[in-house]
């Protein structure tokens, strides 16, 4: 049971993107108990809620209705996984866009909602801090700078999401009224917007470069490094990757981390915030009411149970008998780790025939990062299954070396080697192929891998049909299938403003 883990969350509502506009007269209300959102926010301790609101949608892509976890959402599109579930009907939008044949009624639309939620709860917080808050101290115009920047780069990381599945969004810095329309950018235009919060606030320089104690989960310069990093490697900037290279520098030569020497131990309980972790989204079953009517309270994750097998039966004492059967590892997959990488069984767990009921694209190999472990939703208060305690590890030190590595610095060969030797591995020449197969064997299950094939033009040769078993991938990737429909929902309350990625279809 986790007691020092900090969870941020509110009971403040949020609305998506596009809610439907009216003029009807019941919207007119005088509230007589509550001050107005003007008189409300005029104190420090009421900003402070209004920014741990802003970061509250990150805890709901795993489930708010829907499964569109960070990690594990991209880890089924990719080739080292398949979409698994019951049957071929489980979760059967994840199988469409796993054979690139989705339809714009199947794309689901929480990680969509979900993030623009959190882009307006940004907005807010903004708006709140710079119009309604007066400082009156040094100290407090310091706390103002520090959790504008929080909330800018938070901002970039909501923005991101929508950009790499939908490339050209609607985007805003100021909350809609009205009729509730926004601008419509080029993918190009949204990475501008972007990358140039991310240099504002890294230019103002409010964060530390890291956080602890009950801070951990903030965001800090180092975050805003690799989301910088991981920004303008997949759009490929050319002009801007000496600069992310130097980012990358600047957090190695640090002294604030480094490798775990197991690799194991990163996925335990003590595991979490431990050296090699940059940033993690906090999760935790202790007094967790996360529950089926809505997802998006404070608590657990879902993911520990969506990976387990069906029906385990607890042979080893460790993993928890809760299971669905998602996102199982491909044979080939196992096959491409030496055998001498520990990270290997620390990535992989085979539960072993006739211990658990096999399903759909069953290979006998499941994720072992995030499985969920007996007793590791035990302290949690509402719904079992969606409460596990497993932080998502979103950027960890091996990255950072790896990215460094890719970006051309001059100690790339050291920083592969590092790598690799912590895995038992000896050192290979640091060319692409070989960082971006490095990453497919360091990062399995983390949600990294479909972005890399995709970015690295690698995409069109592996995310192709497939035999490796009798339910393999039927359709193959193209590069006019980078950026996937929008909801169709959301075309129609756009009313012809929002226009499709058609190109997806042809």
């Amino acid at each position: 049971m986790k007691l020092n883990k900090v969870i941020l969350y509110t009971a403040i509502a949020s609305f998506g993107l596009t809610s439907a506009s009216c003029s009807s007269d019941w919207l007119d209300i005088n509230n007589n108990t509550q001050d107005p959102v003007e008189e409300y926010y005029k104190t420090e301790a009421n900003i402070k809620q209004a920014v741990v609101a802003a970061y509250d949608p990150l805890h709901w892509f795993d489930y708010a209705n829907n499964y569109t976890g960070l990690n594990i959402y991209p880890e089924v599109l990719a080739d080292q996984c398949f979409p698994g579930g019951g049957d071929v009907g489980d979760m059967s939008q994840w199988k469409a866009i796993w054979n690139f044949a989705t339809t714009a009624d199947q794309v689901m639309i929480d990680n969509y909602s979900n993030a623009y939620s959190g882009v307006k709860r940004c907005n807010d917080a903004i708006k709140y801090m710079n119009e309604y808050w007066e400082p009156t101290t040094a100290e407090e115009l310091a706390h103002r700078a520090n959790y504008e920047s929080q909330v800018l780069a938070l901002r970039v990381f909501f923005y991101n999401q929508l950009w790499h599945w939908w490339g050209n969004i609607a985007y805003y810095t100021e909350n809609l009224s009205g009729d509730f329309m926004a601008p419509q950018y080029s993918a190009d235009e949204v990475y501008e917007f972007m990358i140039s919060d991310l240099e504002k606030v890294i230019a103002a320089d409010n964060l530390p470069e890291k956080c602890s104690g009950e801070e951990l989960g903030r965001v800090t310069k180092h975050f805003v490094y690799m989301l910088y990093t991981e920004i303008v490697m997949y759009q490929n900037d050319q002009t801007r990757k000496p600069t992310a290279l130097k980012y990358m520098e600047e957090i190695i030569n640090s002294g604030k981390y480094d490798l775990m020497p197991n690799f194991a131990d990163i996925w335990e309980v003590s595991g979490e915030w431990c050296q090699e972790s940059i940033w993690e989204i906090n999760y935790s079953d202790y007094q967790a009411n996360r529950n089926w009517s809505w997802g998006g309270t404070a608590g657990g994750t879902v993911v520990p149970c969506m990976i387990l097998p069906r029906g385990y039966n607890k042979i080893d004492g460790i993993h928890d008998d809760t299971g669905w059967g998602f996102c199982t590892v491909r044979q080939s997959c196992y096959d491409s780790y030496d055998a001498a990488d520990t990270r290997r069984d620390a990535s992989i767990w085979q539960p072993g025939a006739g211990n658990y009921n096999p399903a759909y694209q069953d290979t006998g190999y499941f994720l072992a990062k995030y499985a969920g472990r007996a007793g590791g939703n035990s302290a949690q208060q509402a719904d079992a299954l969606l409460n596990y305690n497993n932080n998502l590890r979103l950027y960890r030190f091996s990255e950072c070396l790896l990215y460094a590595a890719e970006l051309g610095s001059p100690n790339a060969q050291a920083y592969l080697d590092r790598v690799r030797a912590r895995a038992g591995l000896p050192s290979v020449p640091a060319t692409l192929d070989n960082i971006i197969r490095e990453r497919a064997w360091e990062f399995l299950g983390e949600g990294k891998r479909y972005w890399d094939l995709i970015r690295t033009g690698l995409a069109t040769s592996l995310l192709i049909e497939d035999n490796e078993i009798p339910d393999g991938r039927k359709g193959h990737y193209t590069d006019n299938k980078k950026y996937i429909p929008f909801p169709q929902s959301e075309i129609d309350k756009c009313q012809g403003n929002l226009k499709q990625n058609t190109q997806y279809f042809n």
